[in-house]
């Protein structure tokens, strides 16, 4: 004999979409996930909030209806903004928003990289209107998915993981 083992070779390892330092313990819960969001949430509505208080006072109590549109339209510029500045800007620097800061998550590409301006506008503008546009199915998609994604997550290639 020449020594041929009769062992079978290994089946080949499947391929995950995730890395494999990004186990299932390390992701984002669905509460740490709606935290966030309602932070950020809170965060966003205080601009426009502020501005109609102060564009009805000026129109009631110091008569001037011109001035109050015009920091209604201020209130509305800023909460844009700041929906840019927070969704956006701060998802590609580092991967959080103020409110996942506060949490201690944050969002990474499926393959473990930074989060790029074309993958935040993906997930936040593109995503997050599909997931809600079906009565939140999207969104609460996360619930039983192995991976903790929701459309938006899907669609962008993205996981929320804690820090």
């Amino acid at each position: 004999m020449t020594g041929i083992s009769s062992t079978k070779p290994a089946p080949p390892r499947q391929a995950s979409s995730v890395r494999p330092d990004i186990d299932r313990a390390r992701l984002a819960s669905i509460g740490l996930r709606c935290s966030a969001f309602l932070l950020d949430y809170i965060l966003t509505i205080l601009i426009p909030a502020i501005s109609v208080l102060i564009a009805v006072y000026c129109k009631r109590q110091l008569g001037a209806p011109g001035v109050a549109g015009v920091i209604l339209i201020i209130g509305y510029l800023g909460t844009a903004a700041l929906l840019f500045f927070n969704a956006i800007y701060l998802c590609e620097r580092d991967g959080r928003s103020f409110g996942k800061r506060f949490i201690g998550i944050r969002i990474i590409r499926s393959d473990g990289s930074k989060v790029t301006y074309k993958t935040a506008i993906l997930r936040h503008l593109i995503g997050y209107p599909i997931s809600i546009f079906f009565g939140g199915l999207g969104i609460w998609w996360a619930l039983w998915d192995g991976q903790q994604q929701g459309w938006h997550d899907k669609l962008a290639g993205t996981l929320v993981v804690k820090d």
